[in-house]
């Protein structure tokens, strides 16, 4: 499949969404950046939905979010807020790829965005790793036909939950509409859990890496996120260890490279500056 040529005509929309911690989330937002700036193939524009002005490079778009009050009943995680890229009023793209900001990306984007543009499907979702479930982490959405999501939550349905939060919901909802026809799941090798990484390698190393050089996207889910994976006081005491409990010497993942593709910048300085707001913020 090759890219729709419309896609080639104008930038694709790019969206992200931060909340909370201001200088950690503003290093986050701008490490995407940085990363879609080396491996997204097509021209490209980052929209950043935020709940508070952000201190990230001006050429990311940032939206207000904050006044989506539909989401502010209290115990309500802040990330429900996601759902509101299911509703035209709050988007207005016809298309674009959401992508969190807790992942990695390792190369090229043109096998995903392949699929993600060419798929015939509204939406296009990452098959969760741990449970028969959608994993949001990384989607294609067409929010004009998804809107059934954003008004079921809207009129206070609410679904059986593993996990607390938005991809339960949106696959409670698919389910309960019988709308698994308008839904496509990523090719399972193109956005990798790096938790699953870590039990696949401590069986099997050779495997763990195949999996990590095959991925366009690696997503970091609850703990350790990617400053603490890539912290070396961190991942001694709570990865390397853990490894070696399991008899591996060496490393079955390659973290260097993975802290290589976040890390990264062509910017003189800026590499000291993140660091520094980084431990800055940890204390």
């Amino acid at each position: 499949m090759q890219i729709k040529a419309a896609c080639q005509a104008k930038p694709l929309p790019i969206v992200c969404m931060a909340f909370g911690n201001v200088a950690l989330a503003d290093i986050y937002v701008t490490r995407l950046l940085e990363m879609l700036s080396r491996h997204c193939p097509l021209p490209f524009r980052l929209i950043c939905y935020t709940d508070q002005a952000r201190n990230v490079p001006v050429e990311i778009e940032q939206r207000d979010c904050s006044t989506w009050s539909e989401f502010d009943h209290e115990g309500t995680p802040a990330f429900m807020r996601k759902l509101g890229l299911f509703n035209p009023a709050y988007i207005g793209f016809d298309e674009f790829l959401y992508l969190d900001l807790t992942l990695v990306i390792r190369q090229s984007m043109k096998e995903l965005l392949d699929f993600a543009l060419s798929a015939p499907e509204d939406l296009v979702i990452v098959k969760d790793w741990h449970y028969d479930c959608y994993n949001s982490s990384v989607m294609r959405i067409r929010p004009k036909p998804m809107r059934f999501i954003y008004s079921a939550y809207l009129a206070g349905e609410r679904f059986p939950q593993v996990l607390p939060g938005d991809q339960d919901f949106i696959h409670g909802v698919v389910n309960d509409r019988r709308a698994q026809h308008r839904v496509a799941l990523f090719p399972a090798a193109c956005v990798v859990s790096f938790k699953a990484l870590l039990r696949i390698g401590r069986r099997s190393p050779k495997l763990a890496r195949r999996f990590t050089e095959q991925a366009t996207v690696i997503k970091f889910h609850g703990r350790p996120r990617m400053h603490q994976a890539f912290d070396p006081v961190y991942h001694f005491f709570r990865i390397r260890l853990r490894d070696w409990a399991h008899g591996r010497l060496r490393s079955p993942i390659p973290v260097d490279e993975l802290k290589s593709h976040w890390e990264c910048s062509g910017q003189p300085g800026h590499q000291a500056a993140v660091v520094d707001a980084l431990q800055t913020t940890a204390r």
